[in-house]
């Protein structure tokens, strides 16, 4: 019979991280890079909201704070380092948590270890070629950015965290600055309420943004990675969560408001704005200057950085935890003598990697009406790894939703609280509606389409890999994430993995 664990005694530390180290972790939503880059998606008149692009990063915000909300539920109760994978594991099955755990981290190496270094690859080389002159790839800003984020993570998750934070606190200035100067004169034709007016598209057109709008927030629970780090991680990490989800809502609700009138709702809506490969340049430089211009490029690049380091060690972690567990190679629970799971975090790289060479011979760009194989990385990317992550919300929400009921709260302040996490569960449902229908003349050129075939055919490789696990090591799953542990009296692990509360508990 298979051992139950291959690697018990492996382990990344402990107490050593604040709240402040939980939001630096949590800013992978990469905020301005958001604002740089994805945002114009959202405001796509074609399979996105057009005119509404805020009303529909509004409704995103607020679904996603019902997750953040849900994901908090089981944060309060355990800490490890695979964070999702342990919460459905305790939270519903151990089945259940392994299955998921495949799909979540396959979505997040779509993600973070190919959608965001694309970005980052894109926007350094339109930086080096229009400011200096210098014709450098994508692929190999995107490869040097990959070496840079194993070197730093190596070092450690506070070095990390700490870079984290100075690139978000840096990049907060020049963003207020801009919103500032486009409101206050007004825009191009007047500050409105036409973006928030459902009836300026249509609803139908304002839910085909959801999806583009929930993948600005991928990566919120990024802090629940770190909570085997964390003093204090039942309180840092959910205050982490929602902190991070509400401000960053207001911040992206903003941004799109300031480029939806700074351009002009009428001409938004013609494709005015994700017809601007450099909208965010023009903007700047029309409502303040050319000077702000090269600033809020320069701040794209450092949050951006920042995103990559904080997907670094969601992943890094998780397949630590993984392995810890003897459901991953045992190689991935070597630790550097920072602490740091190094070898688990070599996946992202070698996904870059991957990324670089595989892309090329899709010839996608051509076939999806893209500009080069940077955006195909980065669109295709980020899509399929949503459809994927989406799916795991969905299956948090959902067992959030018995979390609740076993509450001793009252009636009420049940309700209050079902009525938050269906919110939450309910916009996983709207984003794969939204993008998915109506179904496309042409599937062959739709990204929503030829992603989720995508995510289809990795969902398919994450349930063999389970199925593999069950059958050849079922010892291994059904003992799975027994290292994250709960809060002395809030709650204990029942049979089948299910999450009971001692009586009198409350959150």
């Amino acid at each position: 019979m298979a051992q139950a664990n291959v690697s018990e005694g492996a382990s990344l530390g402990g107490g050593q991280l604040s709240t402040m180290h939980a939001i630096g972790q949590s800013l992978a939503i990469g905020p301005m890079l958001g604002v740089g880059v994805l945002l114009a998606g959202v405001a796509n008149p074609s399979g996105g909201a057009g005119a509404n692009a805020a009303l529909a990063v509004l409704v995103a915000s607020l679904g996603v704070l019902g997750l953040g909300y849900a994901i908090s539920l089981f944060a309060r109760r355990y800490r490890g380092a695979g964070a999702i994978y342990e919460y459905l594991t305790h939270g519903a099955h151990p089945n259940v948590g392994v299955l998921a755990a495949g799909i979540y981290f396959a979505g997040q190496i779509w993600i973070g270890g190919g959608a965001v270094y694309a970005a980052f690859g894109v926007l350094a080389h339109a930086f080096l070629e229009s400011r200096l002159s210098l014709d450098v790839p994508w692929w190999l800003c995107a490869l040097f950015a990959a070496v840079l984020v194993q070197i730093l993570n190596y070092y450690g998750v506070r070095v990390a965290i700490r870079a984290m934070l100075g690139f978000a606190a840096i990049s907060f200035i020049p963003m207020m600055i801009l919103a500032i100067a486009v409101i206050s004169q007004g825009g191009a034709d007047g500050n409105t309420f036409a973006p928030f007016n459902p009836s300026t598209s249509s609803i139908g057109t304002t839910a085909q943004g959801v999806l583009i709008a929930v993948t600005l927030f991928i990566g919120f629970e990024a802090a629940a990675s770190i909570s085997e780090e964390c003093r204090d991680p039942h309180r840092a990490v959910p205050r982490a969560i929602l902190g991070v989800v509400a401000l960053s809502g207001a911040f992206f609700v903003l941004m799109t408001y300031v480029f939806t009138i700074g351009f002009g709702v009428e001409a938004v809506a013609e494709g005015a704005w994700i017809g601007d490969g450099s909208y965010l340049n023009t903007i700047a430089t029309q409502y303040v200057g050319s000077g702000l211009a090269v600033i809020l490029e320069i701040v794209v690049l450092l949050d951006a950085t920042a995103v990559l380091l904080a997907l670094c060690v969601t992943l890094g972690h998780g397949f630590f935890s993984l392995a810890r567990d003897g459901l991953a190679p045992k190689h991935f629970t070597r630790v550097s003598r920072h602490d740091t799971p190094w070898v688990a975090n070599l996946v992202v790289l070698a996904s870059v990697v991957a990324m670089i060479v595989i892309v090329p011979l899709l010839g996608y760009a051509t076939k999806l009406e893209l500009p080069d194989n940077g955006y195909v990385a980065l669109y295709v990317g980020a899509t399929v790894g949503s459809f994927l992550i989406q799916v795991v919300y969905f299956a948090l929400a959902v067992v959030a939703l018995r979390l609740v009921a076993q509450m001793d709260v009252g009636l009420g302040g049940k309700l209050l609280r079902w009525a938050a996490v269906l919110v939450g569960a309910a916009i996983p449902i709207l984003s794969f509606r939204g993008a998915l229908y109506p179904f496309p003349e042409d599937v062959g050129t739709s990204i929503n389409y030829q992603s989720l075939f995508w995510a289809l055919g990795t969902a398919a490789v994450a349930a063999l890999w389970f199925l593999g696990m069950r059958l050849l090591a079922p010892q291994r799953v059904a003992m799975a994430a027994r290292h994250a542990t709960s809060e002395p009296g809030e709650a204990s692990v029942g049979i089948g993995g299910a999450v009971t509360l001692a009586e009198g508990d409350r959150v």
